[in-house]
């Protein structure tokens, strides 16, 4: 009886092994910063209706767009996000898409 691969134990098995890496992160209190304007409710709401109308038109430039923002960033915490994104940007070889992505950084 040939063994059928279960792509969803992978990333749960990936994202575990990423979550166990990364570091505990910093209470939100923290991260606020009282002294900055909040962006204006509009303006953000105008960037999530474009964000979803590129996710539905055009998925991979939508999942490019994710990942230089995560990696724009720098914060560990957006490891996560990127892997997450290469796994839905590669459903078939995401192993090789991230070790390919995290290789090209180095």
């Amino acid at each position: 009886m040939s063994r059928h691969k279960n792509p969803l134990k992978d990333l749960d098995l990936f994202l575990r092994q990423q979550a166990s890496s990364l570091a505990t992160p910093k209470p939100l209190s923290e991260h606020l910063d009282t002294g900055k304007a909040a962006q204006p409710a509009g303006e953000a709401e105008s960037l999530v209706q474009q964000l979803i109308r590129l996710a539905e038109t055009d998925r991979q430039q939508f999942l490019d767009a994710v990942i230089r923002a995560a990696a724009a960033s720098g914060l560990p915490e957006h490891t996560l996000l990127i892997n997450t994104a290469l796994y839905l940007k590669h459903p078939d070889n995401w192993k090789e898409a991230v070790l390919n992505y995290w290789k090209s950084k180095s």
